[in-house]
């Protein structure tokens, strides 16, 4: 079924026509839908099946984990619980807030309703499932590597993201501690420490006033160290 979509429709026709934005303001405008704003304090769990409730994150950041190994990171402007629509069963993802969070908490049925009233609704909930499994093996393949190419890897992605650009650079937020990075690296803090120091004699990071700055035009260099 999912092969047939993608002769169809392409993920990025579909998100022109319906994305994660699209269906805030859907939501948001809908006079049949009840939504309420809730603050979460930091290490706060969520747990979309158990509460039957999808969340929008408006400020902060989440940690989404596949069998306690994170996987991801849910920021501003992003759903969590999507995959719950279709997945009636308990979900392999877990949630966690990372700092203090704010998000508008939706029934699920709510944002079912509001999704199936749309021709591209029930295909971009498909492919945002599509998107979750691209995550989970696309995370798996970046931890097969070396230590340097695993940090590299998650300074990459954080700087990506998250970074806030300052000339050639990217800072990150200082919640993004050495040990949270080896937490989400799967590296113990000794070796993040010790690989640290190649990635700073390369160019590649930088921690300046307790926070990291990572300069991403410099990553190619690091290539011939991953193996």
């Amino acid at each position: 079924m999912i092969s047939e979509i993608e002769d169809l429709y392409s993920m990025e026709n579909v998100e022109v026509a319906f994305n994660q934005q699209n269906l805030i303001e859907l939501l948001l405008r809908s006079s049949r839908v009840d939504y309420e704003y809730r603050k979460l304090r930091k290490r706060s769990s969520l747990d979309p099946v158990k509460t039957n409730e999808v969340y929008f994150l408006s400020t902060g950041a989440i940690v989404t984990a596949h069998e306690e190994f994170p996987v991801g990171i849910k920021k501003d402007g992003e759903f969590i619980g999507l995959d719950t629509i279709i997945l009636q069963s308990d979900s392999t993802y877990h949630y966690h807030t990372l700092v203090e969070c704010e998000v508008i908490v939706f029934r699920k049925e709510d944002v079912l309703m509001e999704l199936f009233s749309h021709q591209e609704g029930w295909l971009f909930l498909v492919l945002e499932m599509q998107k979750q499994n691209r995550l989970l093996i696309n995370r798996s393949l970046s931890m097969r590597g070396n230590s340097i190419s695993i940090l590299s890897a998650t300074f990459l992605e954080l700087a990506s993201r998250f970074g806030m650009k300052h000339n050639d650079a990217y800072i990150l937020p200082r919640y993004f501690s050495k040990k949270f990075i080896a937490e989400y690296s799967g590296l113990s803090t000794s070796s993040v420490t010790k690989t640290e120091v190649i990635l700073k004699k390369e160019g590649f990071i930088e921690f300046s006033d307790k926070v990291y700055v990572v300069h991403l035009n410099k990553y190619h260099y690091l290539e011939p160290l991953f193996s």
